[in-house]
């Protein structure tokens, strides 16, 4: 059970009440998307679904999926649903396996990732006082822009350093006095081991990490806290089609990822049959927004 959160907190108290905020969301999404979106009217009108159709969150089953193809398909502006006046900027994929896939994001849409950031930040216990070093990539990439924006509407000191670079890094946790450190798994090793190999461990403040985009072992994780010195490492997930990374947190335990689901609904589903799998199986992930204005 997650704690109650005071300054970022969740908008709901009981499951029922969860239950009736993504209700609410869901409905509200699809009329959006119906009402504004040429893409989803066309494939929601094919699958006989309309707002009025959504009667309960069991509907949420008759809501055809978007995929990766769609994005690309649809590129330069896919899933568009507002006006371009109103897009106040775009990340994107890396374009590796075709067309990059662009999602664009409404001031609403910032807002929102910048109060979930600010969740996981609250979740993992930082405070004002904090200074965040925010070493992965900006630019197209949202990681870059998604821990600066959650940094700056927590109110913590934010320090873009950027990916890479040892030298800048390691002058940085000393003479800025980091005190959270927020990177990919392998570059969080990376810079463990240079902290090591210069011997600067007892000049660190560091007291938390935050990882991100990258799968971690147990064993890296050890590493990484031996090596820096601290107790407390995170996981963070992200993706660009779903806001970017903030929209969840793993806890102290570190058994698994909390995600904020007065934002978006998460299913894990079996890909033959389409029903939600059983607790502990294997299944395909479906994510369903519930806020989200640019790119539903």
């Amino acid at each position: 059970m997650l704690p109650m959160l005071k300054r970022f907190p969740q908008n709901y108290r009981t499951d029922q009440e969860l239950r009736d905020l993504q209700f609410a969301g869901l409905r509200w999404t699809v009329g959006h998307a119906w009402n504004n979106s040429p893409f989803y009217r066309k494939r929601l009108d094919e699958s006989g679904v309309s707002p009025v159709s959504i009667r309960s969150l069991e509907d949420l089953g008759r809501i055809p999926f978007t995929t990766a193809d769609d994005l690309r398909d649809g590129y330069p502006l896919p899933l568009l649903a507002v006006p371009t006046r109103d897009i106040l900027r775009i990340h994107s994929s890396s374009g590796t396996t075709g067309k990059r896939k662009i999602l664009c994001y409404t001031r609403k849409d910032i807002d929102d990732w910048q109060d979930m950031f600010g969740r996981c930040y609250e979740m993992a216990g930082l405070s004002r006082e904090d200074r965040v070093q925010i070493c992965v990539g900006y630019g197209l990439w949202s990681a870059g822009a998604g821990f600066q924006l959650g940094a700056e509407r927590f109110g913590a000191m934010a320090i873009p350093s950027g990916p890479g670079n040892l030298e800048l890094q390691c002058n940085f946790l000393i003479d800025l006095q980091t005190t959270v450190l927020c990177c990919t798994a392998s570059m969080g090793l990376l810079l463990a081991e240079e902290v090591h190999a210069r011997g600067l461990r007892g000049r660190l403040r560091l007291k938390k990490v935050i990882l991100g985009a990258e799968r971690t072992s147990d064993a890296m994780l050890q590493t990484i806290r031996d090596l820096l010195g601290v107790e407390e490492v995170y996981d963070i997930p992200g993706l660009t089609e779903l806001y970017g990374p903030g929209t969840g947190l793993s806890c102290r335990h570190n058994v698994g990822i909390h995600y904020w689901s007065d934002y978006y609904i998460l299913e894990i589903l079996d890909p033959e049959s389409l029903v939600p799998v059983a607790p502990g199986e294997i299944g395909e992930m479906v994510y369903t927004t519930l806020r989200k204005e640019a790119a539903p």
